[in-house]
């Protein structure tokens, strides 16, 4: 008879960077804790999740961009300018043994802050993130986090982290239709609004920074949440995403494991 084996086969070519959530022994470490506040009691923070924080007057509290962004188009906005890091992974108990319950040996559990905990969130240092979306990653590439869906690329979901290169569906620029459009006002003209989604962020001559489409108007023209500082001539180019940039982010390792782990470092801290 074959002598019993323990443990689990960790293949050679693919070993795990880490739990997701995890903060990185090397260099300066900034990890304030807040509670875990979200919009809706449906959603709970996952260790290495993107967060945010919302200004109270008590200090602050912190929830995820699924939670921000699922609770009002306008929390887009919020993302891109109250992001603040990465939920960081804490020890848990397991109080019941889980083998049995759909969960086997190797397999990669993510824990969680519920609503009402105490979190903590890395806002400078390096870390461990799960990764939906990955195209052709390398060192420094820049990292996203998704605030609209979109069918052609399946992997990706609000609040998830999404490294490399984004795809064409996702950021793409359209030019200004015939009239222009005035400084002053929100209206923009395109000669369509084919694949221009409301809650994309919008970027370009005259836009503010954090604006993203409120409406479309007869598949001609898009009102966004600011109004132009300055007029957007005809032809001139309007960007729109389907990602919010993570600001002053980047990878780390260059490599996503065979678990969709990645590091990622947050070079300067975002919020206070």
């Amino acid at each position: 008879m074959a002598p019993l084996s323990f443990g689990q086969v960790i293949p050679v070519t693919g070993p795990n960077l880490g739990f997701p959530g995890t903060i990185s022994r090397q260099g300066e470490r900034v990890v304030p804790a807040r509670v875990f506040t979200p919009f809706s009691a449906a959603y709970n923070l996952n260790f290495g999740d993107p967060a945010v924080l919302i200004n109270t007057a008590t200090g602050g509290v912190w929830t995820s961009v699924a939670d921000a962004v699922n609770n009002a188009v306008a929390n887009i906005a919020l993302v891109a300018t109250q992001f603040a890091g990465m939920a960081v992974r804490e020890v848990q108990t397991q109080l019941a043994y889980p083998f049995g319950a759909g969960i086997q040996p190797g397999d990669l559990q993510v824990g969680y802050y519920a609503p009402g905990q105490m979190a903590e969130v890395l806002e400078r240092g390096n870390g461990t993130v799960m990764v939906s979306v990955a195209n052709s990653p390398t060192s420094g590439a820049p990292v996203y986090t998704r605030v609209v869906a979109n069918g052609a690329v399946t992997a990706g979901t609000v609040g998830d982290w999404e490294v490399g290169a984004p795809a064409a569906t996702d950021l793409f620029s359209v030019a200004v239709g015939a009239g222009a459009a005035a400084a002053g006002q929100a209206v923009i003209p395109f000669a369509s609004t084919a694949n221009i989604q409301v809650g994309q962020v919008v970027s370009g001559i005259g836009v503010p920074a954090g604006s993203y489409v409120v409406s479309l108007i007869a598949n001609t023209s898009v009102t966004i949440s600011q109004n132009l500082t300055v007029a957007s001539a005809a032809g001139a180019l309007i960007t729109f995403s389907n990602l919010v940039l993570a600001p002053n982010t980047a990878m780390r390792t260059g490599a996503v494991d065979v678990n969709s782990v990645a590091e990622i470092t947050f070079k300067i801290r975002n919020q206070a």
